[in-house]
């Protein structure tokens, strides 16, 4: 095994723990791409969902007391067809399509926040909106592990404090990827055995969460916020450059 391609995969690993439990996955699931030169991009997907339920298990243990089922529900239909739509989709269409459609997503939001007039008379959260960005987020967690945007964007939408926000997208997070167990088994990409790199990524999937953790508790809510909305800036600047320029 290439130590290049592990020390990669280490430091993605633990961004992307940081990310989760801190940031809400501000900066994306950012071990994919890194690994993806490596070993490909679905072999990476395949690699990582452990790794991933496991940060996602964590994450739920921290905010148990302010996750709402209820605030998740919306999401639900659009999330399941999103990942049926994606599982169709992997391995046959680009990823290009789905990066650049999260990140124009992500800045329509960031323009709806910066200046409440585009939103009209409101967004339906519990209807039109709820589904298609549960849908985005299917899609493109199905194909690159690209699906927190679409959640942050739901949550950032309806004004939840920062506790509770955190605590919502980490449920909307946890509940994809268990999910997409299903087709990703029938697809043959899991890899559940402990390989030796697992091994490695599994403990630095702990540290990164209660790193994320530490450092949300250290940041109000008012600059957590605007680090969400610049998080949000920079991943979408990003898939849309990955888009362009592959």
């Amino acid at each position: 095994m290439d130590i290049t391609f592990v020390l990669v995969a280490m430091l993605g690993v633990l961004l992307t723990g940081i990310a989760k439990s801190g940031f809400a996955g501000g900066v994306g699931v950012v071990a994919v791409p890194m690994m993806a030169p490596f070993i490909g991009g679905a072999e990476a997907i395949g690699i990582l969902l452990p790794v991933l339920l496991l940060m996602d298990l964590l994450t739920l243990r921290v905010f148990r007391r302010q996750l709402s089922w209820a605030l998740f529900k919306p999401l639900l239909p659009g999330i399941v067809i999103g990942i049926v739509l994606g599982s169709l989709l992997l391995g046959v269409v680009s990823e290009r399509g789905i990066q650049a459609l999260i990140g124009l997503m992500g800045f329509w939001v960031l323009a709806q926040r910066r200046w409440p007039w585009l939103a009209g008379r409101g967004v339906n959260l519990q209807g039109t909106a709820a589904f298609s960005l549960g849908g985005i987020a299917g899609v493109g967690s199905t194909l690159a592990h690209a699906g927190a945007a679409p959640l942050q964007a739901y949550y950032l939408l309806q004004g939840l404090d920062k506790e509770r926000f955190l605590a919502q997208v980490s449920l909307a997070v946890a509940c994809m990827n268990a999910i997409k167990l299903v087709p990703y088994g029938a697809l043959g990409l899991l890899e559940f055995t402990l390989s030796p790199l697992l091994l490695v990524l599994l403990p630095l999937a702990w540290l990164g969460v209660q790193i994320g953790r530490w450092l949300s508790r250290k940041i109000d809510g008012e600059l957590f916020f605007r680090i969400m909305m610049w998080l949000l800036a920079i991943n979408s600047l990003w898939l849309l450059g990955q888009a362009v320029v592959g």
